[in-house]
Formats: structure tokens, sequence, C-alpha cells
């Protein structure tokens, strides 16, 4: 026979919903339907010698309650002893309920908890290899390994030049070799640097402010152009001396023997500033001096735009310049050795600075384009000048921008004497140098790959354009 009981899970069959939708059958083997029923209405157990469940063992030991599988087991599992009435057993599939809720609730904590602990491993993992010292390492391996092991071989190391002296070369090194014609490359620029930066080759336009735009980098010779722009020639500048004195108006400002405007422009917060009080079209500043070249490109515009010139050096010089200067003021660094100051990575080692400023790719992987936006910006953009020829740049500077014929409507005297007390000062310094083919020099150079073409293109600049310039002055004394 069949007993149907509708409410084992607590469903209420007189709601006016199908009954049969929400009850739960038991068929028993037996012919004592009296006996079943007692024990049913009693919460006893039906006598599994006489009545046993069909489909089921006779004897059933049901594990303790308390574990997952007896918790999450179907009421009829049970065991007994422990749900010995009808009122217990109704509330088992509450105590299931819950116990899968506990179960969840446990499961989620340990998934958390494994979260947090790989939160902390590669925190410090981060910290311990963190500034791109992982990175660096890794590539500076994988250089060694291509440099004094799989180059050993003499045949193999002169095939397609790629190593050199010990030095491994990329790929692309051999491509580029010697002088391009940019012209031909079709080069596009943004619209900042294409209309904000007037082109070395076109003229001053009459109706238009044009202000020169010193792009200082660091380490280069800039600070002695710097000391002749505010000793000798006495031009009001816009550069990082007029922090802290910012305002709403602009304003020049003089401090000792150099004449400044109250604005700053090192920092992306004060070159947004100068922006807010149209320094471009003010004509307030004499020049710009900043090393952020495209944060102050943007503070100008088709009709008043900026004529750029900058001091360049050798990128390996200018490399072991850095570590010398770090090793005397970082206490991090002191005691290292070059090989050990290349590989500690982080932003104290020279990574083609030139290449990603002039480009714009302040991170990440370089390539070819990157290389030929940067030549191509000095090209069209730029008034070179070499840390290598201060005089002929201190010349070169001076004509293009016409600073002696502004001295002499000043009434400045000894012009000549002031530029050649400056640049005599910096022939008495030697600098420092590192032996080439040495460890240290072969790591730098792994380093500046791409910057040892854009200052080979430099070079080729700074002389077309100083031979530009003794042509135009053997013409004016013809």
């Amino acid at each position: 026979f069949k007993k149907n009981i509708s409410n084992w899970f607590g469903f209420d069959t007189d709601d006016g919903m199908d009954g049969s939708r929400h009850t739960r059958s038991v068929r028993f083997a037996g012919d004592d339907d009296a006996a079943v029923a007692s024990a049913i209405a009693n919460g006893e157990a039906v006598p599994g010698t006489a009545f046993g469940i069909v489909g089921r063992a006779p004897k059933f030991v049901a594990p303790d309650a308390t574990t997952f599988r007896t918790a999450t087991r179907h009421p009829s599992h049970l065991p007994v002893g422990q749900f010995d009435n009808m009122e217990s057993r109704l509330n088992a599939p509450r105590r299931i309920l819950a116990a899968r809720k506990r179960h969840r609730r446990n499961d989620t904590f340990l998934r958390i908890l494994v979260a947090v602990c790989c939160f902390v491993l590669s925190l410090l993992f981060a910290i311990a290899y963190g500034q791109g010292q992982f990175g660096l390492a890794v590539t500076t391996m994988a250089y060694e390994r291509k440099v004094s092991g799989q180059y050993d071989d003499d045949e193999f190391a002169d095939r397609d030049g790629m190593v050199k002296e010990d030095v491994f070369y990329p790929e692309w090194w051999e491509s580029q070799k010697g002088i391009p014609d940019m012209a031909k490359k079709n080069i596009q620029f943004s619209s900042t640097i294409e209309y904000h930066a007037a082109d070395v080759t076109s003229p001053r336009a009459p109706d238009r402010i044009e202000t020169p735009f010193f792009w200082f980098v660091p380490r280069s010779g800039g600070n002695a152009i710097r000391t002749i722009i505010a000793k000798c020639l006495r031009l009001a500048e816009a550069s990082e001396h007029g922090a802290g004195i910012e305002a709403s108006f602009l304003r020049i400002e003089e401090h000792d023997t150099r004449k400044f405007v109250n604005v700053d422009m090192s920092t992306s917060e004060g070159i947004k500033h100068a922006k807010s009080l149209n320094l471009a079209s003010s004509g307030v500043a004499d020049l710009i001096i900043s090393p952020d070249i495209h944060g102050v490109l943007d503070i100008f515009n088709n009709r008043n735009r900026a004529r750029i010139f900058a001091i360049l050096r050798h990128p390996l010089d200018r490399a072991i310049s850095k570590y010398y200067a770090d090793l005397a003021s970082d206490p991090e660094v002191a005691g290292m050795t070059l090989p050990q100051y290349v590989r500690s990575g982080g932003h104290r080692v020279e990574n083609n600075y030139l290449t990603r400023y002039l480009s714009g790719r302040y991170g990440g992987r370089l390539t070819i384009h990157h290389l030929n936006t940067a030549r191509e910006f000095l090209r069209r953009k730029f008034v070179v000048g070499l840390a290598s020829d201060m005089t002929a740049t201190t010349n070169l500077f001076s004509h293009v921008f016409g600073w002696n014929h502004t001295v002499a409507s000043l009434g400045v005297e000894n012009v000549d004497l002031c530029y050649n007390s400056i640049l005599d000062a910096l022939t008495d310094k030697s600098p420092p140098s590192v032996e080439e083919g040495s460890e240290g020099w072969r790591l730098l150079v792994a380093q500046n790959w791409f910057d040892l073409k854009v200052y080979e293109y430099a070079e080729h600049l700074f002389q077309l354009q100083v031979d530009q310039l003794k042509l135009i002055s053997t013409q004016r004394v013809e």
C-alpha cells in the first residue's frame, strides 16, 4: 500500500494548490496497515523486520547528526534515536538548511582567507623585487646568457654583426645603421606637437607670439645655458623658481641675478596654473624652461607657439654621470659598483630617456616607431645643441633666438666675457668615465640602445644647423 505524508516538508495542501506536487510518498511492505499507521502517528520507527522500506537495507545505521553528511541527508535517513518524534522530524528540513548555510559560510571564509594570503605574498614579492628589479634581473640574466653563454663561438658571434666586442645588440640594430632620411618616413605627430611647436625651418610670423622653450635634459650641460641666460643675458624665465609664489596674475620676480615669472613649470599642477593665466600669449616670460616637454606644449596654441631648443649629451656619459651623482647622494646606492647599480633597477637607472620623452612612451616596450618619432621630432621642431661642443651650441642659440641683439638693446656689456667665464669653468671639470667594454659599460649599452641611435641622429642635426649658421655668417660678411 502507499502512505502519503503531505506535511513532511512543511507544505500545506489546503491552500488551493495541487497537493500532489508537494507531497512525498513512501511505500511499505507488509499487511498490517494499522501498525504502520500507528507507528507513523506516534513518531515511532516502522519495525524493519516486518515492514522494511522497499529497496533499502533493513538495518541502516546513520552517522552522527553533527557531521556534514548526516546534516544534509533526507529526513527519512535521520537516525531514530535523535529524531524519535514527529516534531523533531518536521524540524529536520530547517536544520538541513541551517547546516548548508553554515557550510557555505565556512567555504566563503576559506576562499577569502586564500585570497588574502595570495595578496600578502604578492605584496611581499613586490616589496622584495619592486621598482622593476625583478624584470631587470631577468633581463640581465638573459643578456649575460646571450653574451657569455651562447655567443662564445667566434664564428657565430661574427654572423650578421649581432655581437661586437662582447656587446649584444638587438636584431634591428643593423637595419638602423647610418643616418636615415626621416623626411621620407612620413611620421605623423599629435595635434599638440604639430601645431603648438614651430618648425625650425619656418620663419617667425609677425602677428604671432613665439616663446623659446628650453627642454631641460638632466645632466646634459643645461645648467651652463641657464646660468648664461640668467647672468649674462638677464632674461626672465618661467621655470621651477616660481614655485611657492604663484598668484592669480603674472609678474616678474628677481632674486640675486635671476629674473623669473611667478609660475612653477616643473609640475603638472604648475603648468596647468600657467595655462590658466595665458602664459604663452602674455609675452611676460622671455623663455620657458622645463623637463616636461609634452606638458609645456599644451599651454601653447596654433597662434602662440613654442620654439624648442635643447642640449643633448651622449646617453652613456649621462648615465655614468647620474651613477656617480647617486653614489654620492643616495644612501641606498652607496658602495654599489656600476654593475650592481644597473641591476638594482628602478627609477635610478637610465633607460632610453631621450626616446621615451620625445616619443611620449614613458613606460613599456619601445619599438622602431618610437625611435623614428623621436628622430623626426628633433629634425622638425628642435634647435639641437650638444654638450660636447658648448661654444658652438651657445653661438647657435644666440643666433637663432637673437640674444646678441637683445643684450645690445638692453645695454649689457661684456657678454662674450661672461659667456667665456662660464664655459671655461666647465672645461675645468673632468667628467667621470667608465672603461669601454667593461661589464658596467655593456649593461648601460643594453639599457640605452634606442638613445644611442637618437643621439647619433642628433649629432647629424647639430652639424647641419651649425653649417647652416656658418653659411649665413659668411654670406653676411660678403
